[in-house]
């Protein structure tokens, strides 16, 4: 009877490692369509604000309680959900350091991350003066300083969830599974949550998955690549904000 049953499971799913491999990417691509049916901002304002009374007139507004939603759901579906995942079905015995949340040599982090950061802010002051891109960003238009910072401590936050699922959980397991292979594998999804940004943004998250994803390898941490996506995410808002001519209105 068991053979018989064994005959028409696939191959693949009968390990326990084999089965843990093929559920990691099917969660990763569960998490990515919850991510884009109800995780950000649009599905936000134009749907969950109406249907449980967030919603407001004032645009603006809405688009702060936009943040705090998108910030909460990717903390949600990109650090607790992979987090639990990760302890019940691990690809090997589950713990911090396999998944990138240990801490790292920040010595050694900082002489290879603070040149990369040195080195992006004369490119990213070039594409925020493109209007696409400095009407776009920030979602949130402040009107003042505490607001700006506010708005931007939210908004921060949710690097520390980008950067676990796509170079910690997902980069580590995936390079367990197909050694030499991670980087690549993960900058697929990576890619496509850029799909709503600026084309230059978008185009640009490929190269910083590969960069990214190889510096977090070096040093088995994602906690220096939240530190630069931020600093980045940062600048790309304050730049914006002086190109607009907003940030002079303070």
């Amino acid at each position: 009877m068991k053979k018989f049953l064994l005959s028409y499971i696939p191959e693949s799913l009968i390990s326990k490692e084999r089965r843990n491999t093929c559920l990691t990417f099917t969660f990763i691509a569960l998490i990515m369509l919850v991510l884009e049916y109800y995780g950000w901002q649009g599905p936000f304002i134009n749907h969950i604000s109406k249907q449980f009374g967030f919603f407001t007139p004032a645009k603006n507004e809405l688009f702060l309680k936009a943040q705090i939603y998108t910030s909460c759901s990717f903390f949600s579906l990109l650090f607790i959900l992979p987090l639990i995942f990760n302890y019940l079905f691990p690809i090997h015995h589950p713990t911090l350091k396999n998944i990138g949340l240990d801490g790292t040599d920040w010595k050694q982090a900082f002489l290879i991350y603070i040149p990369l950061v040195v080195l992006m802010m004369p490119i990213l002051w070039i594409i925020c003066k493109q209007p696409s891109f400095y009407q776009f960003y920030p979602l949130y238009k402040p009107n003042s300083l505490k607001m700006f910072f506010i708005y931007e401590l939210i908004y921060l936050t949710q690097f520390v969830s980008i950067e676990f699922f796509f170079r910690g959980f997902g980069l580590f397991r995936a390079e367990k599974i197909m050694p030499g292979y991670g980087i690549f594998i993960m900058i697929i999804p990576y890619s496509l949550v850029h799909i709503h940004k600026p084309f230059e943004e978008a185009i640009g998250s490929i190269f910083a998955g590969l960069v990214l994803g190889h510096l977090a390898l070096k040093s088995k941490s994602i906690w220096p690549g939240v530190l630069v996506h931020a600093c980045i995410a940062f600048s790309a808002d304050l730049f914006a904000m002086i190109h607009s001519g907003r940030f002079q209105a303070f």
